[in-house]
């Protein structure tokens, strides 16, 4: 099991470096937006409080700008739509790429269980999901909150990014669960794209109806950045997020186990 952790490490490991790249480039440019508009933040502010609700729930603006915590949130919302995309995609080609390439043959033929070779590669994921969380929080870190002065909120800037990584790691798991229920790999791609849009409308809607009951639906309010840096990690959210995950990942090597290829 060891061995193919390594190899899917090995196999996924300039995937994430290009994500890597494109999280870096993103916060880059929140850098120097800043040092470009910190001397208007307060008319920048205004003129945004003036937008629609619904558009600045859509564009991640849920705080004050001119505030520490409301630029490094609008931030935050942007890396996160590469980070959750990432996470997505390792869920839908996790397993269901060897499908796709032609090597699920070789791979499940292998004198290891079917179930042993789906959680190698979940593990090899998760390893590269909180990579990906690390240089994402670190990213965030040196171009928006130190820039900022740091945050008024002590430790928020850590408990932010343990938020972001088990975001990332629910949305992994139903991404899996949801490529191992699809017959080929362009309808999981297809699928799970679906359900992320889905999420982020749900959130979206949530957060313009200001209607909590909602974040049970979406998991990308169940650590959502104002709140986690406010009162830490609510702790009903991360129960029903370690459920999906465990049940996500069971339910999907049970269904490979069974399933002919």
């Amino acid at each position: 099991m060891k061995a193919l952790i390594k190899n899917e490490l090995r196999l996924t490991r300039k995937m994430l470096l290009i994500w890597m790249g494109m999280v870096l480039i993103l916060c880059g440019f929140a850098y120097f937006e800043y040092l470009s508009l910190k001397e208007s933040l307060e008319e920048l502010n205004g003129l945004i409080s003036d937008f629609p609700k619904i558009l600045r729930a859509m564009f991640g603006v849920g705080g004050d700008l001119t505030s520490a915590l409301g630029w490094y949130g609008c931030i935050y919302y942007w890396v996160t739509m590469l980070t959750n995309s990432y996470a997505v995609y390792l869920g839908v080609s996790c397993v269901a790429k060897e499908r796709a390439q032609g090597t699920a043959e070789y791979l499940f033929t292998k004198p290891v269980s079917r179930s042993a070779v789906v959680c190698a590669k979940a593990v090899a994921c998760v390893c590269n999901l909180l990579i990906l969380a690390v240089f994402s929080g670190l990213c965030n870190y040196f171009t928006s909150i130190l820039p900022l002065g740091g945050l008024e909120l002590r430790g928020a800037v850590l408990t932010t990014t343990i938020g972001l990584f088990l975001t990332e790691l629910t949305l992994f798991a139903i991404a899996l669960l949801a490529s191992g229920l699809t017959r080929f790999y362009k309808g999981a791609v297809r699928l799970g794209a679906g359900i992320l849009v889905a999420f982020y409308g749900i959130s979206i809607a949530a957060e313009y109806l200001e209607f909590p009951a909602l974040y049970y639906f979406t998991p990308l309010k169940y650590f959502d950045v104002y709140t986690v840096a406010d009162g830490g990690i609510y702790i009903p959210f991360f129960l029903l997020a370690m459920i999906i995950v465990v049940g996500s990942v069971a339910a999907t090597q049970k269904i490979w186990t069974g399933k002919e290829i």
